[in-house]
């Protein structure tokens, strides 16, 4: 089993200045390795037929409509699914969100706790935008929260460039159409792709009310 972790927005609480007063962060859960690879070789190809190069990536907030159209498009044929956690950061008053590897933490926690009745020996995939110690405390702390003596929900924790993951860009676009579709409400039926893609969700949870 494969777990693709990425988030949409800031952490900051800066609401006077620039930060979003939403945060999104997703997972994409592949249960077969081979459905995994599979989905990677699609997207490597999609590569070469949009941009002509298999080094661009995949990113949302950057690309046109008509590629994410086309990316959407080619992602439905393959067997995986998500879970949405949408944190409402004006709601929030506690200390302990200021820090944003406690923030992370925790809303990791959350999303994780959703999931954790589907999850079996999973090796979970992050951005690799935290240095190594950071890395191994929230694999440490996922493996604790998640684990016990009779089950393995978590065998392993990584970080990866993005930039060279392409079922990361996956999960970017997921994230990034999800906060988008928070914030609008709309647009869930525009397209029949958007339909198929909404069907891979297993839950969404929205907090604090």
């Amino acid at each position: 089993m494969l777990v693709f972790i990425d988030e949409s927005w800031d952490s900051w609480f800066k609401f006077n200045k620039w930060s979003s007063e939403i945060f999104t962060i997703i997972l994409v859960v592949f249960n077969e390795n081979d459905e995994a690879k599979a989905c990677d070789t699609r997207i490597e190809l999609l590569k070469r037929e949009i941009f002509g190069d298999i080094n661009e990536e995949f990113h949302f907030k950057r690309n046109s409509d008509n590629v994410r159209k086309q990316f959407f498009e080619a992602m439905i044929p393959y067997s995986f699914f998500y879970y949405w956690f949408v944190l409402n950061k004006k709601k929030l008053y506690w200390e302990w969100f200021r820090s944003k590897e406690s923030f992370y933490k925790i809303l990791s926690w959350y999303i994780f706790e959703n999931a954790k009745e589907k999850l079996d020996n999973a090796k979970i995939i992050i951005d690799k935008n935290w240095n190594n110690e950071f890395r191994n405390s929230l694999a440490k702390y996922l493996k604790t929260k998640m684990n016990n003596s009779n089950i393995k929900r978590i065998k392993e924790v990584k970080m990866q460039d993005s930039h060279k993951n392409n079922l990361l860009q996956l999960a970017d676009y997921v994230a990034s159409w999800l906060n988008r579709l928070y914030n609008t409400w709309k647009n869930r039926s525009e397209y029949d792709y958007i339909k198929k893609i909404s069907s891979k969700e297993i839950y969404v949870q929205i907090w604090p009310k």
